[in-house]
Order: structure tokens, then sequence, then C-alpha cells
């Protein structure tokens, strides 16, 4: 149905609880029903009567439903001709009066409550939230006097900014409904006039009360099959759920650009689509087991560490979609056909390998399987902890013969020991005896994906076996396998390994096949026991000898059993504290907020920590998405939260990057250039891109490398890397620019590059790429700054350089002339920076006229059709005014983001991270956050669409970005770090943690307060909207101000001068 409640029309709307936002409904009527039909059987005892008991459906609709409980008592009791005193509030529920049977009908749903627990309608909530992210007011407003325990269970008090309950009236002396008291009094707290206000509500004595206080819209939940009534009674709009009202897909999140087809993020959540709606900010949970869900749930519940991946898979080995473990850097090379082949072109392709699957652990009652699939299940609830590191899964099972048992396991990947995984694997018998066989296994068949597919974010297929078996070794619970690829020349070796109590397990024995080794252990259990299993996984590979290799896993495991399951879950929780000691961004306000912050940073420790040796992939270890390969997104997106917050992981992947400078010189051989050209995407070093248009062209992946390491040498002040390997590089890429421009007569004279492809790939193989083109310029500034440097502090480098890649004075000075003279693209009558020299040649697209369902135009258009219009993938211009800013004034800036912000589609998860940064930067507050809530959810609400590939650590990475450098207006400049932060409209306070130059700064923003303290290390100097100041562990320092965001109207310190305000 979409939205038919707006911003523009209403101010706010107020909802009933029961029945509309909570499912109490059944509680209540049992509750009405035991206390009608007790009192009734006494009645009729004592008066020789025959009264007809109370009806759950007929009566609670017509006498009780809405309204407040002495009420329901008295009109119900009048409908069988019975009269009692009135009594008081707190009259004993023992008491024959009104309040008296009130009261004990509280009584009994305060039992049932507490036993049994709350349940909040999903489509419900959804939209709520749906509504405040719209700007919208919400109260509650009911009849109950219990509303603030039911709120409180269901956690979902915070969504609400007032709440007028039973309580409320009785001490107002406010008319219950059908009168319209209450919703009136709500409407006066929130401070909005009836007519603009909406009521919600699902009994009729409320649809009632919301036409006689001439609200502007009543929308009559229908859960009964009263629609008809709920009309008759007042009720001007009737739906079967909420969720009905939610944003549909196509409908637009941003009021300017074609962004319709985005999903509004967080309502859409996958994770509150099972059924959470309470979302705890440091646990993703799912609470019931659905099947629907299965792909995406395998991707958001993977744990890695950055070399070892394990997909969320269930450890019966059913169902799933993609059963993966991953190694960082494990592949198999094939080549690549090109039915017209071109000088150049990139010849070997890369596609991460799945290692064999140690996860299965398959369990047998009486020899009848157990899993989600065969077995009814009763109780599941499945837990990321963000905050511990670890998976916990807990199902109750029951048997076709009634029997119950539940499955409890613990999964991690250790931050400590990077080869090594561990499963806690837990079964207890809850009511009856039974025999068990826990079979845990070791699979060696791949799970890659089968058959052809057009999207190339997809992995490619494999037709025959990758990995062949050589070594094998079975010692009691103990396996190891080894196997070699058929091309890339790596070998893997992978064991598991059991820890069980032997007086619980009577008899283990193994078995190896050709697609599976299993050890199986038997075990009786009698009612109320538990058998526990702990199971140690083993992963190592590289190019060497088999043997050597198994015996490393064998030595894993033989220290991870000596350290057993609490010493292991102890060395990894410590790295995951010390993670979010030093990393931790607090977002008061809603809790969804905070949760996905939690998980978008935990998506960038997962995927970075141990990756030592090895890039970031594109998607982590949660996935094949994109082949498992590495682009300029480590560089561009990844690094710059590594830098401020764990350094010594980003100068690992630096030092990644370096290692592959040969292979970047022999591609800038092949492409015709001088110095090194790095590879646009590839595992091993080498380009692995057969689509050069929009691979090989973007040159700017040196560019990236280059501002990287210089971003991380400015924040850090870690010259060895600068002087000893990053020169070099500097050096050769500064080379490669020099020779891939020249000096243009038609362009003033001024040095231009021609045919290449920016960031956006929608626009390729163009002339004078602006982001190119800049970012060329500051490649060769950054090159020659350095190796000036380089000569004047450390001269015994200096000569090694010199003498290693024969380095010329006469170069130094050309890439200063070139950097000085870059042609910079722009249009006078158009007042912008253009993207390219033709750009505004093209035909604007038609978005008015694209389907929803035709994005990502990728997937639906032929290149060319996309080429030769004005439609942008992802941030291109606007992101070289968030990379350099001093580019480009405040104005400028502004209207680059109003130009181009139309017709950026956002068909890449990169875009809604940069689009929010420059929103901020142009004032466009609300647009910024709009921005900041999508790229929070990319993964948690699956925008993208692809969650099954993996995630999007990019996205989650430039989240970071977003909070950071769009809400906190952090920037390194000339001068050091420079803050202007503002506060979003959703939180009501954020804290960021930057760690410079080794001193732990963080930044509190309130709306009345920002204060910067340093938790250790050096003081800090910085500046305040302009204003300098010096920050020391022993003095913090607070601005005054007024820092909540108000759109296209920047936040003012009262310390400065307004026009000192950017």
């Amino acid at each position: 149905m979409g939205p038919v409640v707006t911003s523009e029309d209403f101010e706010a709307v107020l909802f009933d609880l029961d029945g509309v936002l909570t499912s109490t409904r059944a509680v209540h009527a049992a509750a009405w029903k035991r206390t009608f039909d007790e009192f009734l059987a006494g009645w009729d005892a004592r008066h020789s009567t025959q009264n007809a008991p109370f009806d759950e459906r007929a009566d609670y609709a017509a006498y009780v439903d809405g309204k407040p409980r002495e009420a329901g008592v008295r009109d119900f009791l009048d409908s069988r001709g019975i009269e009692l005193p009135e009594g008081e509030p707190d009259s004993s529920p023992e008491e024959e009066s009104v309040w008296g049977v009130a009261n004990r009908k509280q009584r009994l749903v305060d039992e049932e409550l507490e036993r049994a627990g709350i349940e909040v309608f999903p489509g419900s909530v959804a939209w709520v939230r749906e509504l405040r992210w719209s700007g919208l007011k919400t109260a509650v407003v009911s009849s109950s006097q219990n509303a603030t325990t039911v709120l409180a269970h269901t956690g979902i008090a915070n969504l609400f900014d007032a709440q007028v309950d039973g309580d409320t009236a009785l001490e107002l002396h406010l008319s219950g409904k059908p009168a319209p008291d209450t919703f009136l009094e709500a409407a006066r707290r929130l401070g909005v006039s009836p007519a603009r206000a909406v009521v919600v509500e699902d009994a009729l004595a409320g649809v009632e009360a919301g036409r006689a206080g001439k609200f502007g819209l009543v929308i009559g939940v229908d859960r009964d099959g009263h629609a008809a009534d709920l009309a008759a009674h007042g009720a001007d709009l009737v739906v079967a759920d909420l969720g009905e009202l939610l944003a549909a897909p196509n409908e637009k999140v941003h009021r300017a650009g074609p962004r319709e087809h985005r999903l509004l993020a967080a309502a859409k959540r996958i994770i509150a689509a099972a059924d959470d709606y309470a979302p705890d900010p440091w646990r993703l949970v799912e609470h019931r087991y659905n099947p629907d869900y299965i792909e995406q749930t395998e991707t958001l519940f993977a744990v890695s560490n950055g070399f070892l991946g394990i997909r969320g898979s269930f450890e019966e080995g059913e169902p799933s979609f993609r059963r993966e473990t991953l190694l960082n850097g494990f592949h198999e090379t094939w080549p690549i056909v090109y039915p017209e082949r071109a000088h150049g072109f990139a010849t070997t392709g890369q596609t991460i390998v799945p290692v064999p699957d140690g996860t299965i652990i398959r369990l047998f009652v009486d020899e009848d399987p157990v899993t989600c699939q065969t077995t009814e299940v009763r109780e599941f609830e499945r837990a990321l902890d963000m905050r511990s590191g670890v998976l916990d899964r807990s199902v109750v099972y029951q048997l076709a013969d009634g029997r119950r048992f539940r499955v409890d396991t613990q999964r991690f990947v250790s931050l400590a020991q990077r080869h090594l995984a561990c499963i806690r694997y837990e079964v207890t018998a809850l009511d009856a005896a039974g025999r068990l066989v826990i079979s845990s296994e070791l699979r060696t068949s791949q799970g890659s994906p089968q058959g052809p597919s057009l999207d190339p974010r997809q992995t490619r297929a494999f037709t025959d076996e990758v990995l062949r078996p050589d070594v094998e070794r079975a010692e009691g619970a103990r396996v190891i396998r080894t196997y070699r690829t058929g091309q890339s020349g790596l070998a893997v070796a992978a064991g598991v390994d059991h820890d069980f109590d032997e007086t619980v397990i009577a008899n283990v024995h193994s078995k190896l096949d050709a697609s599976r080794a299993h050890v199986a252990f038997e075990a009786d259990v009698a009612a109320g026991q538990t058998v526990k299993i702990t199971k140690w996984l083993a992963y190592h590979y590289g190019p060497g000898d088999a043997v050597d290799l198994a015996d490393r896993v064998a030595r894993t495991l033989h220290r991870a059993r000596g350290n057993g399951h609490a010493g292991a879950l102890a060395d990894h929780q410590l790295q995951v504290r010390s993670f979010w000691e030093r990393s931790e961004v607090l977002w008061e306000g809603e809790w969804a907020g905070q949760q996905a912050f939690h998980y978008s940073l935990f998506t960038i420790l997962q995927a970075s920590l141990r990756s030592e040796g090895h890039g970031v992939p594109a998607k982590g270890l949660t996935g094949t998405g994109y082949e498992g390969h590495y682009f300029w997104d480590t560089e561009t997106y990844v690094l710059p939260f590594l830098i401020h917050t764990s350094p010594e992981v980003a100068r690992s992947l630096l030092m990644h990057r370096i290692r592959m400078l040969p292979a970047a010189r022999a591609r800038a051989r092949e492409v015709g250039c001088s110095g090194a050209l790095f590879p646009w995407r590839t595992i091993n070093g080498e380009e692995a891109s057969a689509y050069y248009a929009a691979g090989t062209a973007q040159y700017h992946i040196d560019a990236d490398i280059a501002y990287a390491i210089d971003q991380y040498v400015r924040v850090t002040g870690d010259t060895d890397l600068l002087f000893k390997h990053g020169v070099e590089v500097l050096v050769e890429t500064a080379r490669m620019w020099a020779d891939l421009g020249f000096y243009s007569e038609r362009r003033g004279g001024r040095f231009v590059i021609n045919k290449v492809t920016g960031p956006d790939e929608y626009t390729t193989v163009v002339d004078n790429n602006l982001f190119t083109n800049l970012m060329a310029a500051e490649n060769m500034k950054i090159a020659a700054d350095s190796v000036d440097r380089l000569r004047a502090e450390s001269p015994a480098d200096f000569r090694r350089l010199v003498d290693q890649i024969g380095l010329k004075d006469e170069e130094v000075a050309a890439w200063r002339r070139a950097a000085d003279e870059i042609y910079i693209p722009y249009d006078e009558r158009a007042a912008v920076h253009l993207q390219d020299d033709s750009f505004l040649d093209y035909e604007r697209w038609d978005f008015a006229g694209t389907s929803p369902d035709r994005y990502p135009l990728l997937l639906h258009y032929h290149p060319l059709v996309i080429y030769r219009h004005q439609v942008i993938k992802q941030a291109d211009v606007v992101l070289a005014t968030v990379m350099l800013p001093d580019r480009f004034t405040a104005e400028e800036r502004r209207r680059v983001f109003e130009f181009y912000d139309p017709l950026t589609t956002g068909d890449s998860s990169l875009s809604e991270c940069i689009q929010a940064i420059a929103a901020a930067d142009a004032g466009k507050y609300r647009s910024a956050e709009e921005y900041l809530v999508d790229a929070a959810a990319v993964d948690v609400a699956d925008t993208a669409g692809n969650l099954r590939d993996g995630v999007h650590v990019a996205s989650a990475a430039g989240t970071w970005m977003a909070v950071v450098y769009g809400f906190g207006g952090y920037r390194w400049r000339s001068r050091g770090p420079e803050f202007s932060p503002i506060l979003p409209t959703r939180a009501s306070r954020l804290r960021i943690q930057l760690l410079l130059r080794g001193s732990a700064l963080t930044v509190d923003i309130e709306e009345h307060r920002v204060t910067y303290q340093v938790k250790s290390g050096d003081p800090v100097t910085a500046q305040h909207y302009g204003q300098e100041f010096t920050v020391s562990p022993a003095s913090p320092v607070s601005f005054s101000g007024e820092y909540r965001t108000r759109d296209a109207l920047p936040s003012k310190s009262t310390a400065l001068p307004s026009g000192d305000i950017a």
C-alpha cells in the first residue's frame, strides 16, 4: 500500500498498545475469561442464577476491549444484570467490588506476562521506526495501567515521545475510550493539534474516540475480521497489519535523486523481519527459525578473523545456501577466454576457493536425524555477540514421540590464533532418555555456485573439482587432510580434533571416504543430562609441501587442546575487547542505529585484524562475491578507519600492496606505461579484470594507494614505512602518471590525462576524468614532497633509492610541474566542475521512466546505453570533494553535491557513505542522515539485494567515515586535525575515537556541548570550527554551542563568531 501518513500532512501518530503494537490481547482475553467465569460461578451459586460465561470473542469486543479495566468490569457485569459496589483503585483482588474484580484480572495478566513474555507485531514497530525517521512524533495511548511494564518488556519504549495510559487517566480524571480524552491529552503533550495527528486503534471504542476527538486520520487495525465494524465506528482506513503502510522498495528515500528503488534502510532490516524488533546494541539476534532468510543469515552470522572465515550455516548441515569456509588469498587460477582478444588484456583469472568445511556436527537420537528441516523446532535463538566475538545458538527440538532435546552451540574464529576456530556443542535431554550419536564431519566438496551468472558481483562457477586430495591422517578423534589446487600451485591442510568427557561418551570411531571424514561419538543420556563436545578446526595453506602443512595443522590443534576452550576463548575475547576500547562509536538515540554501527565496525574487525600478508577482499571472508578480490576499496574506504584505530593493521595492508610492486611494474609495461600500474582487482598481485573499460582503465588505483600511504604517514608519523618502502611506490606511481598524460595546447597548455575511467563505472574511458586528474596531481605532489623529505631526513635511504631505481632530479621537477598544471574540467555556464570533458554532452537519464526493478542498471541495460547518458553509479566528483576538499571552495563543494546527487543511482554500496559526508559538508543534514542510515543498513537491511554473496566491507568502513568525517566534521589538513562537529537529529549523543600520532582522542558531541579528551598519549593540538585548542589527558576541552543539526543551517558554536563557521 505504501505511505498514507507523511510529514507534510501530519506531525504525530498516536498508537493504542494492545492489539496494535503488542500481541497481549490473547493474554488479556484469557485473564478476563478466568476472572469473570470464576466470579460468575460464585455469584450463581450464591444467588441461584445461571449466567452465561464470558465469551472471549463477542463479550471481549463488546464490553472490555479498549476500555479501562474497571469500566470493562462495570459494563460486562451490567450485561448480566449484576451491580457491585465501586470499591477503590487499591481494593484487594479478593474484594467483591468493581475495583476488586478489575484488580483480580490485572493480577492474572501480570502473572501470565511474567511467565510467557510479550510479543510485538513486527509490521507495527517497523512502521513506527519509519515514521520517526520521517520526522513524525509518536505516542502510546492505552487504557491499561500496565503499559509501562509492557513497553519495558518489549524494549520499544524509546520509540515514543509521550505515553498516556490508565494511570494517567486516573491521575488527571480523564474519561476512558470511547471518549477522546486520553488521545487529546497525548496530542497536547506532543504539542500538536488533533487535526495534524493520526490515531491508530484496533478496538471499536478506540476508533470512536479518534473520530470524536476530530483527529486528522483514524486508522483501524483489523486482526479479527471486523473491518466493516471498525469503518462503521469511525476508521478512515482499515488495514490487517501496519506493515502494509511501510514505504515500498520503489518509493523515495531521498527527496532529490533517482533513489526510489532503494529500501528504507533499517525499517527493512533482515533480522527485524525475523521478529527482532527490540534491537540489542551489541547482539544481532534471530528469534525464530526462518528458512526464508537462510541466504542472508548465512552471511550476517559469519565469523572470521581476516585470515579464516566461516559462513553462518547450521552445524547440522541443513538447510543451507552455501556452506563455505574461506581462507584469505587461497585461490585457483584459470585462463581468461576472450572471443576477440587485444594486446595487454588480463590473461589469468583468480577466484577464491572454499576449503574443506569442518563445521558440520550431525545429531541422531535413536538413529533418527535431528535437524531444523526434519524435526519440530519448539524454541530457537541465534545471536552474534559483537562485544565478545562469538556466535551462539540454542534450539529446542521436539521429536515425533514428544521427547525434547536442546542443542546449544557456540562458535568463534580466533582473533588470537588466526589459523584456529572452535565450536562448543552441547546436547541436553530435557525430559526423557535417549541414545545419541553425534557425527562430527570434515567435508571436502566445495559449495561454489553452479551455472552462469550475468551479475559481475558473483563468483565464477567451476565445472571441475578444484581441490585434489593429497595427504590424510586419522587418529582417535583427530582427522587431518591436505589438498592441492590444479592451477595456482597452492596446497591447503585442514584438520579437526575434539575434547569430550570420556565418562559420558562411550564410543568414538572415525571414517574417511572420498568426499568427507567424520568422527562419531555415542552416548546414552538420561533425562536432564548434557553431552558436551569441543570441536577444534585448524587450517594452513601455502605453495609448500603438503606434509609440512599437515604437521602445522597438527601443532595448531595440539596447542589449542592444551590451552582448552576457556583459554582459547579468553585469548580471543581479549582481542575483541581491545578493538572496541579503541574503536567504538557511541550513538545514543535509536537502538537500531547503535546496533548498525557496531555491526559495521565488527565487519571491519572480522575482515582485517589477522589479514597479515594479505589484503581485504570486498566481501571479507563472509562469501565468495567478487571472487575474493582486493580492490581500491581497501585504500579508499577501509584504511581511513584502520589508520585512526588500528594503525598496525593499516601498516600490514599497505605492506601487502607494496609487495605487489614488481607485478605492478610488469603490468605497466604490458599496457605501455612507465613506472608501475597496480591491478584493479586481484588476489595474487596480477590484474584479474577481464573488462578493461571498468577495470584497467581505472588508473586512479595508483593514486588511491599513494593517497593512503600519505594519510597513514600523516596520522601515525611512521616514517620508517615511508622511507624504507613507501617512497619507492610513490615514485613509480608518479612515473606512471607523468607518462600517461601530456600537455595539451587545446587545453591551454594544461596537463591532461585521456582515456581513463573514474570511480563512476557508468561513464568509462573518458578524457580528463576530474577525480583521476586531481588524484594524479596529488600523487605526483606527494611523491615529490616525499623524495625531498627522504633526501633531507634519511640520506642513506635516499642514496639507496637513487641507486636502485635510477631516480633523477628532473623527474621530481616534472611531477611538480604536472601537478601544478593539471587540467580541471569546469563549465562556466553550469557553474560546476565536470566529471569529464564530455559529461554534459550526454543525454540525461530518464529516471522517471525507469522502473524500480531495473536497478541496478548494470544488470538490465547494455553498457553502451548507460555510457551515453548522464547517470552515475557512485560518487565520482563528489568523492573528489571529500578526499581533496581543499581543491574546492565551500560553495563549489555545495554546488557539486547539488548537481551530481540527483544523477547518482547508488547502484554501488560505496556511494551512500560518501554522499552522506558531502551532504553534511553542504549543510544538507537531513539528506546526510538518510544516506548515513542507508550506509549503516546496507547489510542488515540487504539494500543491495546481494547479501547472500557476502557483506559489504567497504561500505561498513564508509559508515564510520560518514559518522566521523560527516558529522564529526573531521579532516586532517596541513595544520593537523580539524573538527566541525554536528549532532544528527536521530542521536542525543555521538562519541567518536581517533588515534592521532599515538594519542587516543575522543570527541563527545552533545546538543549543547562538544568535549575533546585525550585518554592516553601526548597532548593533541587541533581546530574546532577554526579555533585552535590543545587537549591533554589531564585537561579536557569543551565548547558550548548549538550543535543540533538544522537542514541547510549549519550549527554554530557560541565560542566563535558565526562568520567563522563554514
